[in-house]
């Protein structure tokens, strides 16, 4: 049985924890303002750039520009994983890597191409032995549109070269401070149906294709920088959720302990006092 001393150290050990706890869920809750508005922001933009890519796409000729490819014959797929590179965020990664595991075993008849951004699902997809070409770390502590406008140049080199037709994106999408969704999304090549444009009234300068192909890359950077504002503020928010459980949890292990230690000091007087009157009924 442990000493009130024990139980007393322990006690301040938790109780110790549990500064630390609060004071990180303070810290991702101060973080996740900023973020979040970043996020939201980022949103409109993106989706109104996706539009107008959607409405020229129907002028440009076929075959004029290297981003508009056929989707029936798919052979190469890049799937880019978006992570954390700090843990204490409950399930965060975890949830990250168990859908590329899915996706890898979708896409197993194809050649795989894996890019991973973030330490923590780096570092798990490699214990699991998963073939990594690329990966990433220490970006997401801070995400900044220029590591997402070089990912995003890089993936489109390749995707023009022809050694990538598909990349498919995993990541943690921000729905609220309680809750994100982990989601797989096709974001090249486009899903867009071409449009009769004979009789539209349009001039372009320069010409559509070079047009196209100009905003083209702004819209895909754009979507990598969306993808790790949502990430960044999903696994902020996770870290929030996360270390109020651990505080709180913390507090209940506080008073258990705290009751226990008064059973044990309870039990320990009560054992004194019984020898006490047995050492005076013996002196009788």
């Amino acid at each position: 049985m442990a000493t009130p001393r024990e139980i007393r150290r322990r006690i301040i050990s938790v109780k110790n924890t549990q500064k630390i706890t609060k004071a990180m869920q303070m810290v991702a809750s101060v973080k996740l303002k900023r973020a979040r508005d970043k996020t939201i922001a980022a949103r409109p933009y993106s989706e109104k750039l996706k539009q107008i890519v959607e409405s020229i796409i129907s002028f440009v000729p076929p075959k004029s520009s290297t981003f508009i490819k056929a989707k029936n014959d798919i052979k190469n797929v890049c799937i880019l994983v978006v992570g954390s590179d700090k843990g204490l965020c409950g399930s965060f990664n975890a949830n990250v890597v168990k859908r590329t595991i899915r996706v890898l075993l979708e896409n197993k008849d194809k050649n795989c191409k894996l890019i991973v951004i973030g330490k923590k699902p780096f570092e798990t997809l490699k214990r699991k032995q998963v073939n990594i070409s690329y990966s990433f770390t220490d970006i997401m502590i801070s995400p900044k549109y220029s590591n997402a406008a070089l990912i995003g140049n890089k993936i489109l080199k390749e995707y023009a070269d022809g050694t990538i037709d598909k990349v498919i994106a995993i990541y943690n999408y921000f729905k609220s401070p309680a809750s994100s969704e982990v989601i797989s999304e096709t974001i090249l090549p486009l899903e867009i149906e071409k449009k009769d444009v004979s009789k539209a009234l349009y001039i372009f300068e320069p010409e559509p294709e070079e047009t196209f192909d100009s905003l083209f890359t702004h819209y895909f950077i754009g979507q990598i920088w969306k993808i790790f504002l949502e990430s960044n503020s999903a696994q902020l928010a996770a870290s929030m959720t996360t270390m109020y459980a651990a505080t709180k949890n913390a507090g209940k292990l506080i008073d258990s302990l705290t009751l226990y230690y008064n059973k044990v000091r309870q039990g320990i007087i009560t054992k004194e006092l019984l020898e006490i009157v047995s050492g005076a009924e013996a002196l009788r």
